[in-house]
């Protein structure tokens, strides 16, 4: 079951027989229910938090009175045989008259069906760095034990982008290679089974191939396949999906290795593109302006994350304003939009990579320009005729040092002739007035595509190039 962002509340539900739970009920002793996730046929999954750990669980319910039962007690057998940062960790199993329960890790993101739904397609690159993903997935189930374990229905609601994770999730059909065979039941979801689980013909780890082909088919066109659909992939990445998808098993890669090999000699792997944002002085409106850009590049398509490096904790605020709760990663989802608050050396959180990351350093300047590891620093300046000489000021030591990132700078609240003093030394920028950063408009679209295309060359050693280069270097270029 995919875990949504958007949830039921708890409140006013009573606990009856066959029922559900009420508010801050607490399981087994260390389980408090916070609210529902999501309900489906076969029964109802819940956030909760583990009471000494002090940690987030999704806990799914099914009434033992349920004609899925035993195959939902089988799947959850196999998850906790299962070890992989894909495949969501399963930290129990508990029981009581009426139900069982699965303790998983809690998850949050968007099915990649769901992510379609918003963008139609995505980029070739962003095709291979999932797929290879994918791969790496199947290929874990297929070697894991003695026998091949076949998951049989690999599709994009079953695929979980969680911080650029690939999660897999709903393993009620998965089962080893010997069993499948002998199964009198044949499962997949059309334009995505195989031919020879449509005909009852042999099971075998290139129909999971298969399977892999219709979903990347999916993702470069927006469409389901079919025969039109296969002649229309072109190029080395069409090339390798027609070959997933030929109708006779044996004429397919006959591995999700080989596959994911083939994937890797045409993806050329980039480490994250590092933004920093810093201001003069307190107040000038870093975060706002921080947050604009994380939200104009999410809304071109390009995955981007939010990182609070300096001490105003706004994310925590935030988060608590909406009543979020921060996942495995550490991160928040606020609008749609991944931040990350800032945490002591102290905290241990599940590392994730976002292509793009834009780091908040409040009025910590120094520390903003000194980090050798960002692409592009941003500097937000005053435009009050009273903050004009600790701008210079900042701005002087900026130009005399040169271990820092290519600099722009960002006027907000300029008076007139404020920019015009210091654009000779920078690339300088007026920002345009909006109350929200989460809302983009077409002004503020207009200044962040301004701000992106014109910025200085990304590294003193590079032709000149802008940001946007450096992030389509990474995405792979954006198709219109």
């Amino acid at each position: 079951m995919v875990y949504k962002r958007c949830c039921l509340s708890l409140k006013g539900i009573k606990k009856t027989k066959g029922g559900e739970w009420i508010e801050d009920a607490i399981l087994f002793g260390k389980y408090r229910l916070l609210r529902i996730l999501g309900k489906g046929r076969n029964g109802t999954v819940y956030l909760a938090r583990h009471l000494e750990l002090d940690e987030y669980r999704a806990i799914k319910e099914v009434p033992k009175s349920c004609v899925c039962y035993q195959q939902f007690r089988k799947e959850a057998l196999l998850l906790k045989r299962l070890r992989h940062p894909g495949i969501p960790i399963v930290y129990d199993l508990e029981e009581e008259n009426n139900c069982s329960y699965l303790i998983e890790e809690f998850l949050e993101g968007d099915s990649l069906y769901g992510l379609m739904k918003q963008k139609g397609h995505l980029s070739q690159d962003a095709v291979i760095r999932y797929g290879i993903q994918i791969c790496d997935l199947v290929h874990y189930l297929h070697s894991a034990e003695t026998f091949p374990i076949l998951y049989l229905d690999l599709q994009p609601r079953n695929l979980l982008l969680c911080h650029e994770q690939i999660k897999l999730l709903d393993f009620d059909h998965a089962d080893t290679l010997e069993q499948a065979n002998e199964s009198p039941n044949r499962y997949g979801t059309p334009g995505y089974c195989a031919p020879e689980q449509l005909r009852e013909g042999e099971l075998g780890v290139y129909t999971d191939v298969y399977q892999i082909g219709a979903v990347l088919a999916y993702l470069l066109t927006g469409r389901g396949q079919d025969e039109r659909l296969k002649k229309e992939l072109n190029g080395k990445l069409g090339t390798i999906i027609r070959k997933c998808l030929h109708a006779e098993g044996r004429k397919r890669y006959q591995s999700a290795l080989e596959l994911k090999q083939e994937l890797e000699a045409l993806y050329v792997k980039t480490t994250s593109l590092i933004i920093h944002f810093a201001g003069t002085h307190p107040g000038v409106g870093v975060t706002h302006l921080a947050i604009g850009l994380c939200g104009y590049l999410q809304k071109q398509g390009y995955s981007c994350l939010y990182e609070e490096q300096n001490l105003s904790n706004h994310v925590r605020h935030m988060a608590e304003n909406l009543k979020k709760e921060a996942d495995s990663y550490g991160i928040y989802s606020v609008f749609g939009l991944p931040v990350k608050p800032r945490y002591g050396k102290a905290i241990r959180l599940t590392p994730c990579t976002y292509p793009v990351v834009v780091r908040d350093y409040g009025s910590d300047w120094k520390s903003g320009a000194e980090r050798e590891e960002a692409a592009a620093f941003f500097l937000v300046a005053g435009g009050k005729w009273w903050e004009q000489k600790k701008g210079t000021e900042v701005m002087d030591w900026l130009e005399e040092t040169d271990r820092i990132p290519p600099v722009s700078v960002i006027y907000n609240h300029a008076v007139r002739g404020a920019v015009r003093k210091s654009a000779e030394r920078f690339h300088c920028f007026r920002a345009p007035e909006f109350p929200d950063p989460f809302c983009q408009t077409q002004q503020t679209d207009s200044f962040y595509s301004m701000l992106t295309e014109t910025m200085l060359p990304l590294s003193k050693t590079e032709k000149a190039g802008t940001l946007w280069e450096s992030i389509r270097a990474i995405f792979g270029k954006k198709e219109k």
